[in-house]
Formats: structure tokens, sequence, C-alpha cells
């Protein structure tokens, strides 16, 4: 496989669409991939793929995923077409689909874009601090749970199961 096989697989376009949408400098994104600034310029015109790859900005990403955003929030038609065999042949069947609107799409944008009117102040869901081994662990340092404090922390956990969940996991 060469150079430029490797970088038209797709995870490699998606390592460089990343680098593009952190803002990576192209001159950064030649050395990264082996190659001289010139060389870039060369395999984006000799090769679509890595042109589109270059091409994607992180502005405009950012835009595409805020219009996804907004198109699963609205709820949104589409057509699916599918060929099914008949006795006369192939025949193409359009059907008409709905998607509804999602309710967790039609939050995030409502507390995004007026935060005043929609964000509730929720804190994220967890159980209580007071509840949470990890946050009675405090700043204990990793030294400290071995030897003696470690049966102590046992006996806590068995006496109550909601003592070891992870924060932001929802209690069983």
């Amino acid at each position: 496989m060469t150079q430029a096989e490797f970088w038209q697989q797709p995870e490699q376009l998606a390592l460089v669409r990343g680098w593009v949408r952190d803002g990576v400098e192209t001159k950064e994104i030649a050395r990264r991939m082996g190659l001289k600034p010139l060389g870039l310029r060369i395999w984006r015109s000799r090769y679509p793929a890595i042109g589109a790859a270059l091409a994607q900005t992180g502005e405009l990403t950012d835009y595409q995923v805020e219009e996804a955003l907004l198109k699963a929030a609205m709820g949104y038609r589409y057509t699916e077409e599918k060929t099914e065999q008949t006795e006369r042949g192939d025949k193409l069947v359009s059907t008409e689909k709905e998607v509804s609107p999602n309710v967790t799409a039609i939050s995030l944008w409502l507390k995004r874009r007026k935060p005043e009117v929609w964000d509730c102040g929720e804190e994220e869901p967890g159980p209580p601090a007071e509840n949470n081994l990890f946050a009675a662990l405090g700043d204990w340092e990793r030294e400290e749970l071995r030897g003696d404090a470690l049966p102590d922390i046992q006996q806590a956990a068995e006496a109550g199961a909601h003592l070891v969940e992870a924060p932001g996991v929802p209690e069983s």
C-alpha cells in the first residue's frame, strides 16, 4: 500500500478531518502525514478524498451538526426507495416515512439557544454526594487506600450498594 493509498483509507481521512476541525495548520497536517506542504497541495488536487477531508473546516462541520440537530429537533420526512421483484420484473417502490421530533434534541437546542428561559439549573444526574463512595473518598491518595483503610471501605461498600455507584450512574 502506498502512502497516498494509506491516507485515503476511511480511518486516516477521519483523522485528517479531525485535524482540520481542530484548526491544525496545513503545514502541520502535511508534517503529520509525512509530506512537505507542496506535496500535500499536490495530493489535495490529485486525490478527491484527501481534498474533501482538507476542505471540511471546523466552522462548516459546526454548521452541519447544528443543522442536523435542528432537523432532529423538528422532525422530518424522507422517501425510502427499494427495488422489489415482481412477476413482470423489478419494480421501484417508494415509501414516504416520517421521523418524529426528538425530545432530547429539542431540550438541548432550547437550553443552549435560550438558557435564560429553558435552563432549569438542573445538576447532572447521579446519586447525592453524601451517598456516593467516590465523593466520600474525597482527596484521599491512592497510597492511603492501601493497608488499613481498605477493609473500612469494603465494609462501607457492602453495607449499601448505592455507595459504590460512580458519579452520573443512576441507582438501580
